[in-house]
């Protein structure tokens, strides 16, 4: 029945399906025929069948417009989504919306559902249709058993209550559930502090919209006594985490593939700032290493070391030993300067040594010679951290942007922050106290400046400052940049494995789709490459050919285990030199600490200092300096 049916004709229609489950429950709906219903009601075959084309369409009509309502909500893409918490209540809401005008309606089909197997079959497929399409987007059953509960049971408090509103009983409901589902106690209680009226606000300017300017940000905002503006050059946030979609494709200029996300600060962000996210762990069975065009099991735990064929017995018992080891925080890697120290004085055999060179390759996302220079230390604590998670590799539902734009609402909900796009910061200076930033169009002062950007573009801006001579040991750090090789297939051509990595030439796919399905389309394949990349070059040429042959190698990788590729692909991009971190972590360079010496400012980013690698340096990093902002606020309002 059409959306756009007159006010008078869907009075009509419900008046004649009230009348048909009142008599339903009153003789049993078998006991009911067509004609009776027309008697009842006083209408003609010709209005019955202008409205249902059978007894049993009266039952399905009531179920049929919320199922579409569900099937249509799980059809948005994920760049559209605000937040997973807000995404769900959009669609209890917008349910509950569709039935409010008709309660005696949902109260009779409630009763009729207690003693007729029609519209109980009705009932739980609707409901069926619910829980999957929830699944889609939070594949935690426990939760979503929850959330159906607390959705049935509201509106059967709602039917046996006169004069109440659904609307408003479903939102009290959705903000009660979501406290505890938030909550790792059993109670949480909601605080709230009073704002002076006249209140004396620190004024905060952060240089850098991708992830850890507002993770920054979104700490900062929580603090009633923290304003600020948050400045990004680019049309977008997000930084090197954006993400866009092409083709009903969703893709990332930056993998979203979270290492050890249980013992990440991306789930301690979760608890802190009250995001909302789902996640799904990479099947470790069928992650392949690749050498001398042998496939084997990458050796990722027990089961995996047992099966592969990278080592020989004797090699995998020494390598489970050097595991026990880095989980013990015993592992005498940590007191060397680099890994080719260690592998040097190292009695091991050489496949043992290549699998851990191989193994750093992986994680830092560098080639051979770079994993080499890795510190020992950086390596004992990245190893100890991930062999101790239960989650190794999981991948965030929906990309980035279920992480930037909840980090983003959290920011703009306070309305104490700006965010200023396309409005790069080309100059800073100290007055009356101040720092004073300039942009193309204009001039603010602030209290505490915060750089969210790598530490390169920091150097450039502060050149010529009292400032810049403080960041000299910094100026000369490299990057950590690789090939990145995305296609969207049209369908699926092969899924032999979720991940195979050419330990010969250094470069992988992963099959993003076998572990996020929120990124395709209905029956599509999104497949990432990437390649790990060489920095050294004598002239431009030596370098055009490098990468021309990196591309070559990826594609006859995809040729190999995903034929047919070339025939069904609707999106193609390839990113030849894309940047995975601003700084790489390896011996000749030097991390930027959130605070330098004589340097007033603070700095965040995944070239900072922090916990982990690659995003969550900058995650922690950012939250760091946010911390300490507001510690600065708690003891200048305690001084006061």
């Amino acid at each position: 029945m059409s959306q756009f049916m007159r006010a008078s004709t869907r009075k009509k229609r419900d008046v004649m399906m009230e009348v048909a489950l009142t008599m339903f429950m009153e003789k049993g709906y078998e006991n009911v025929s067509v004609d009776d219903i027309i008697a009842a009601t006083s209408t003609s075959k010709g209005t019955f069948y202008h409205y249902f084309k059978s007894k049993d369409a009266i039952i399905s009509a009531l179920y049929s417009k919320q199922t579409q309502l569900i099937q249509e909500w799980v059809k948005q893409p994920p760049s559209k989504v605000q937040s997973l918490e807000g995404h769900i209540n959009r669609l209890f809401l917008d349910l509950a919306s569709n039935i409010q005008m008709s309660p005696r309606l949902i109260r009779s089909l409630q009763a009729l559902s207690l003693q007729n197997d029609t519209v109980k079959s009705e009932e739980l497929q609707q409901l069926k249709v619910l829980t999957q399409s929830l699944m889609h987007w939070l594949p935690e059953p426990k939760k979503i058993e929850l959330l159906v509960c607390m959705y049935t049971g509201t509106i059967l408090t709602w039917c046996n209550q006169d004069d109440a509103d659904l609307l408003s009983m479903m939102k009290n409901n959705l903000a009660w559930l979501w406290v505890g589902l938030r909550s790792e106690e059993p109670y949480a209680s909601l605080q709230v502090e009073p704002v002076p009226k006249e209140e004396k606000r620190m004024k905060v300017a952060i240089i850098g919209g991708g992830l850890a300017g507002l993770t920054a940000a979104a700490y900062l905002s929580e603090n009633p006594h923290v304003e600020g503006i948050l400045f990004e050059r680019s049309p977008q946030l997000g930084g090197r985490a954006f993400t866009y979609e092409k083709a009903g494709f969703t893709l990332n200029y930056g993998a979203h593939a979270i290492y050890g996300i249980d013992r990440h600060t991306l789930t301690t962000m979760e608890r802190e700032l009250g995001l909302s996210f789902s996640s799904k762990q990479v099947d470790k069975r069928k992650v392949v290493y690749a050498k001398h065009n042998q496939l084997t099991t990458a050796p990722l735990d027990a089961i995996n070391l047992l099966k592969t064929d990278l080592l020989s017995t004797i090699q995998k018992v020494r390598f489970v030993g050097e595991i026990a080891a880095i989980i013990a925080n015993i592992h005498n890697i940590k007191n060397y300067a680099t890994l080719a120290d260690y592998l040097a004085e190292s009695n091991a055999d050489e496949d043992v040594k290549e699998l851990w060179e191989h193994l750093v390759c992986s994680n830092f996302f560098i080639t051979p010679e770079d994993a080499r220079n890795v510190s020992g230390a950086v390596i004992s604590e990245y190893y100890h951290n991930l062999f101790l998670s239960s989650k190794p590799v999981n991948y965030v539902l929906g990309s980035w942007a279920v992480i930037t734009n909840q980090l983003k609402q959290k920011m703009t909900s306070s309305g104490k922050w700006e965010i200023a796009l396309q409005e790069g910061v080309d100059g800073l200076r100290y007055e009356d106290r101040k720092f004073v930033l300039k942009t193309k169009t204009r001039e603010m002062a602030f209290d505490k400046v915060i750089f969210a950007m790598p530490v390169q573009q920091v150097v450039k801006l502060l050149k010529g400052s009292a400032w810049e001579p403080f960041l000299a040991p910094y100026e000369s750090n490299t990057a950590t940049e690789v090939m990145v090789y995305d296609i969207g297939l049209s369908t699926v051509v092969a899924r032999p494995f979720s991940y195979i990595s050419d330990m010969d030439n250094k470069l992988f796919i992963s099959d993003v789709s076998a572990t996020d399905h929120t990124l395709v389309p209905e029956g599509g394949q999104l497949l990432q490459g990437i390649a790990y990349l060489s920095d050294k070059f004598d002239n431009d040429e030596e370098r055009k050919a490098y990468l021309d042959n990196k591309t070559s190698q990826m594609e006859a990788l995809f040729d190999m285990h995903y034929p047919g590729w070339r025939d069904v692909t609707a999106v193609k991009r390839v990113s030849k030199k894309a940047m995975v971190s601003s700084v790489k972590n390896i011996a000749t360079n030097r991390l930027l600490p959130t605070r330098v010496e004589n340097i007033p400012f603070y700095f965040c980013g995944d070239g900072c200092t922090g916990k982990g690698e690659l995003a969550e340096r900058a995650f922690s990093s950012a939250r760091s300096a946010a911390l300490s902002i507001v510690q600065e606020v708690e003891q200048a309002l305690q001084n006061v």
